[in-house]
């Protein structure tokens, strides 16, 4: 029994979802205890530790355009988390998520402009189609346009330009080597946000904010293990259901507003991703 949720790709990836999705969730709740830099900090600063045996082994292979580029995607990585957790200190969690979730159209539009990756005009109306709904989503005509929503295209961008760097990588670097030099690019970009006195949390908020960085690590983890077994097109597209836990949790757990404009908007926008995966076989790897 144990063997299906080791070896059985879809299964393994539904577990990362259900991984990130506790992940964001606690990050969430997180942002009113402590500031981005100390959420930060910890998120990388433990993936790092844990990863380090990865990256000590294959250190030698790595060439000096290569490591240029892994410590871009490192900064990327970590200006997209700042974001996010920007985004959760303002806006609600569900509609956060979503809107990062547009990475794949971003990686979409970078890859045809960086990678010379051919934009046929099914991935053009994927993308028109998102972008409609990204305007129904934030519904810039009723309450307007919220910094939290720039803040999450602004981590889909990002997300998307690391999907990008990513597949440039993985030709020659395995994703263990990849988010081992992301952790540590992130653990010390996060050092100048938490220089000053240090500040001693109380007991609950610091254990659920380990917690938090811990299962981040096993849907990293998960993710990268579920990739052995299916394709990344469909890999990809499975782990946009975290947008769907985690709008639920926001929805239930943090009483955010469940509207007809969230649905058509985040309909919109996912299911642009979705028929991107499998429709035309778009190679993101999937990346947090």
């Amino acid at each position: 029994m144990a063997s299906v949720f080791l070896d059985n790709g879809i299964l393994i990836m539904l577990e990362a979802c259900v991984f990130f999705a506790v992940f964001d969730s606690l990050t969430k709740y997180l942002v009113g205890a402590f500031t981005a830099g100390e959420i930060a900090f910890v998120r990388f600063g433990f993936g790092a530790l844990v990863m380090l045996p990865s990256l000590i082994r294959r250190w030698s292979g790595i060439g000096g355009s290569d490591f240029f580029f892994l410590i871009l995607r490192g900064l990327s990585g970590a200006g997209a988390f700042y974001l996010t957790i920007l985004a959760f200190q303002s806006g609600a969690l569900s509609v956060t998520m979503v809107l990062f979730f547009t990475s794949p159209l971003w990686a979409l539009l970078l890859g045809a402009l960086f990678l010379e990756e051919h934009l046929t005009w099914e991935r053009v109306v994927c993308v028109v189609t998102a972008i409609v709904g990204i305007a129904v989503l934030i519904n810039p005509r009723g309450e307007g346009i919220a910094l939290s929503h720039l803040y999450g295209l602004a981590a889909g961008m990002l997300g998307g330009a690391n999907s990008v760097m990513t597949r440039h990588l993985r030709t020659r670097h395995s994703s263990r080597v990849i988010y081992a030099v992301h952790c540590f690019v992130g653990t010390l970009f996060s050092i100048p946000f938490v220089m000053g006195p240090v500040r001693i949390p109380e007991l609950a908020d610091g254990m659920i904010l380990f917690i938090a960085a811990a299962f981040g690590l096993l849907g990293q983890v998960a993710m990268n293990h579920g990739f052995r077994f299916i394709r990344a097109a469909e890999g990809s597209t499975l782990l946009m259901v975290e947008a769907i836990f985690t709008a639920v949790v926001g929805i239930i757990l943090f009483h955010e507003p469940f509207t007809f404009t969230f649905v058509a908007g985040a309909m919109m926008i996912l299911g642009s991703g979705i028929y991107l995966g499998l429709r035309t076989g778009n190679n993101t790897v999937g990346i947090d």
